[in-house]
C-alpha cells in the first residue's frame, strides 16, 4: 500500500533528481560551447569524450526517470545503481539488467567507463554557472522568462532531438515487454 509518506519521498526524490539532471545538462551545454573554441588536441579529445559519454548517460537517466514517474516508483540514479547489488543478486529492473537487456549492457558500460566521475563534474560546472547567473541578477518574473528564452536558444536542437528519441525509446521498449 502506498502511503502519503512514500509519495512525498518519491516526489522529493524525483524533484531533486530533475534538478541534478538540469545542472548536468547546463554543464553539458556550456561544454559544447567550449568545444567550439580553439583547444589543444588532447584537451579537445578528452572533453569531447566526456561530453558525448555524459550526454548518452543523461539521456538514459532521463528515460529511466520518466519511466519511473509513469510507473510511480522511487527515482534511480544510474551512476550508483549497479553498485547497490551484489554479484549474485538479481537486478530488480529488467530494463537495466545487462543479462536481459542491451540497454542494460550499454548503461553498465557507461557507468564503468566514467559515469560516476563525469556526471558530478558536469553537475558541479552547471551549478557554478547557474549560481553565477543568480548572484548577478536577483530573480524576478521577467528575468525568469528571459532566462528561459535564453536557455531555449542555447539548447542545440540536435541534442534535444537525440535525448527525446532515447527517452521515448526507453519508455516504448519497457512497455513492449509488459
Amino acid at each position: 500500500m502506498v502511503t502519503s509518506r512514500k509519495v512525498l519521498r518519491g516526489a522529493v526524490g524525483h524533484i531533486i533528481l530533475f534538478i541534478i539532471n538540469f545542472l548536468v545538462f547546463v554543464g553539458l551545454v556550456e561544454s559544447y560551447q567550449i568545444l567550439t573554441t580553439e583547444l589543444p588536441l588532447l584537451t579537445g579529445l578528452v572533453l569531447g569524450y566526456m561530453v558525448i559519454h555524459t550526454t548518452i548517460l543523461l539521456s538514459v537517466q532521463l528515460g529511466i526517470q520518466v519511466l519511473e514517474l509513469i510507473r510511480i516508483r522511487m527515482p534511480t540514479l544510474l551512476i550508483s545503481y549497479y553498485f547497490l547489488f551484489d554479484d549474485d543478486e538479481a537486478i530488480p529492473m529488467p530494463l537495466l539488467d545487462p543479462v536481459k537487456s542491451r540497454l542494460g549492457v550499454i548503461t553498465l558500460l557507461l557507468v564503468i567507463s566514467g559515469g560516476p566521475v563525469f556526471f558530478p563534474i558536469f553537475a558541479a560546472s552547471g551549478l557554478l554557472f547557474v549560481m553565477a547567473l543568480l548572484v548577478q541578477n536577483p530573480l524576478t518574473l521577467p528575468l525568469i522568462i528571459s532566462y528561459f528564452i535564453e536557455f531555449i536558444n542555447w539548447m542545440p536542437p540536435l541534442l534535444v532531438l537525440i535525448v527525446a528519441i532515447v527517452i521515448a525509446s526507453i519508455v516504448i521498449i519497457e512497455f513492449r515487454h509488459v
